[in-house]
């Protein structure tokens, strides 16, 4: 194609229409003897009619100037100017029969009015085919470059457009996460197909898991690349943390306190209380006991209680009948209900061990949770201390019910003989089945201590065993001093007595003679007598 458009530019191109019009002269000849009748045109048609062939034969040759186009091109501007030399000079007009090729679309008796309408002239351009005209376009080569033009544009355009759908496919822009939860960001890389890199630092101002900085924010990035976030820990748990007064303090102040404060491991915590009103504080604790108030700080665990005042419940439990029922089941019913049940113990006569004699509450009454009721239960049939007072040492064993009892007699300066003195268990005091029962100490009194004559009978060493079986066992601090004295008398008796044959006192102390058996009977009249 370039080659044949070559023919028609500079040079070439007048070449090749001379060589065109030299064969057509040569073709013209013996047609125009056989079939034509040639009347010579006057010289200033024939020059016209050049000079159009000629403006027409300069045009450029271009893709719509196809043959049969310029053969209608042709023909229009032959016949045109044939109009007006008819209507000028319509004898000098000479008219040429040409054959042309038919098209498939056109009619047939068109194509032999536009042949017979041509005039006879001298055809330039032609191609090989002596039936074809060749037209040039002048306008070609600026439509050439327009539509390069065009191709060029539309190819920057399709290239632009491609490049921006890559784009916009491999790109996604970064919102703004700062100040919002790690979570979102973790969700939004997920989605976008952007890693994430989480860098976690303590914030006070900022509270845990919520992001800081990120290192690319409201512009593009890559799918695949890493997306940098710092995130917050929080406040720094190893801070020492200054703990004020919580005494006078609300709940409310409390709680403002702690958030103020980010101390996150103060817990508060609310209890009933039936003295403390509702919103007081009530007590501080920290968990662990080694660290002190003074050394607090942010990780450590404490406590703070504050009243929720007096619990009050509505009073819809019904007391049932515990009458002869059992303590287990009275305990079952109270626990179930929340109720605080006292147990006391009696003995009874009619109702038999661990059976309810009584309660503090009769039954179908109604009462609410946390509400005290008593219920006294039988011990059985208990033993009771009697009054020994009221028998002899001789009626004591008999009059003791069933319980232990030794009975003991004792000198005594002011209770006279027979008579009661003491008993080691109160009077009325009584004994279960369960219970341990002791042995009844019942003390009857001997009266006033009698000191016997122990002269010329009693040997010094049965003194001992006299003074304690005598006395000292029955409850009389009865004691001797001895001393010795010259005397007839075996040696070892006892031979003179301070008292003796009489009551004493109690506490008294008997002077005893012990005799030496150191003298003869003679020599011991004269002094017996001067005695």
């Amino acid at each position: 194609m370039s080659d044949f458009l070559s023919n028609f530019s500079g040079d070439n191109y007048e070449k090749t229409r001379q060589e065109k019009n030299k064969q057509k002269d040569e073709m013209s000849k013996p047609d125009s003897t056989k079939k034509s009748r040639s009347v010579k045109m006057p010289s200033s048609r024939e020059k016209q009619i050049e000079e159009q062939v000629e403006s027409t034969s300069q045009v450029s040759f271009g893709p719509q100037n196809s043959p049969e186009n310029m053969l209608k091109a042709t023909q229009t501007t032959v016949s045109n100017s044939n109009v007006e030399t008819e209507t000028e000079n319509p004898e000098e007009l000479i008219y040429t029969k040409k054959r042309s090729k038919k098209k498939k679309y056109e009619p047939k008796n068109e194509s032999k009015k536009v042949a017979s309408e041509l005039p006879t002239t001298t055809p330039v351009n032609q191609s090989k085919n002596p039936e074809e005209v060749i037209e040039t376009d002048p306008t070609y080569k600026k439509k050439k470059i327009k539509k390069f033009i065009y191709i060029g544009l539309g190819s920057l355009v399709a290239v632009s457009l491609l490049y921006f759908g890559y784009y916009q496919m491999t790109h996604v822009k970064v919102p703004d996460f700062e100040g919002k939860e790690l979570s979102e960001v973790r969700e939004w890389t997920a989605e976008n197909g952007v890693k994430l890199q989480v860098e976690q630092k303590y914030d006070f101002n900022k509270e845990a898991n919520v992001i800081i900085h990120q290192a690319v924010k409201n512009k593009n990035i890559k799918k695949g690349k890493e997306l940098v976030v710092d995130a917050s820990l929080g406040a720094d748990p190893e801070e020492s943390v200054s703990l004020p007064d919580f005494k006078p303090m609300k709940l409310k102040d409390a709680k403002s306190w702690i958030s103020e404060h980010k101390a996150d491991n103060i817990a508060i915590i609310e209890e009933y209380s039936d003295t403390v009103p509702a919103g007081d504080f009530i007590k501080f604790e920290i968990t662990n006991k080694d660290v002190k108030a003074e050394n607090y700080k942010r990780k450590d665990k404490a406590k703070i209680y504050f009243s929720k005042g007096k619990e009050v419940f509505e009073k819809d439990i019904s007391v049932p009948d515990f009458a002869s029922k059992t303590k287990e089941e009275a305990t079952e019913w109270a626990k179930k209900n929340e109720i605080t049940l006292k147990v006391e113990e009696s003995d009874s006569d009619t109702v038999e061990n661990g059976k309810i004699i009584s309660q503090s509450i009769g039954k179908d009454t109604k009462i609410a949770k946390k509400e005290t009721m008593s219920i006294t239960v039988s011990t059985g049939k208990a033993l009771v201390v009697p009054d020994f007072s009221q028998y002899t040492a001789e009626e004591a064993e008999a009059k003791a019910n069933g319980l232990q009892v030794q009975v003991k007699q004792v000198f005594n300066d002011d209770v006279p003989y027979g008579r009661f003195i003491s008993q080691s268990v109160e009077v009325g005091k009584k004994y279960t089945e369960k219970d341990e029962k002791p042995v009844i100490q019942v003390v009857y009194s001997f009266g006033k201590p009698y000191i016997k004559d122990l002269r010329d009978n009693t040997l010094e060493g049965d003194l001992q065993k006299i003074f304690y079986d005598e006395y000292q066992s029955k409850g009389a601090n009865i004691t001797y001093q001895v001393y010795y004295v010259d005397s007839t008398v075996t040696k070892g008796t006892v031979v003179n007595m301070s008292q003796y044959n009489e009551f004493v006192p109690s506490n008294s102390v008997v002077q005893i003679g012990i005799s030496k058996g150191n003298l003869k009977p003679e020599e011991n009249k004269p002094s017996e007598k001067e005695e």
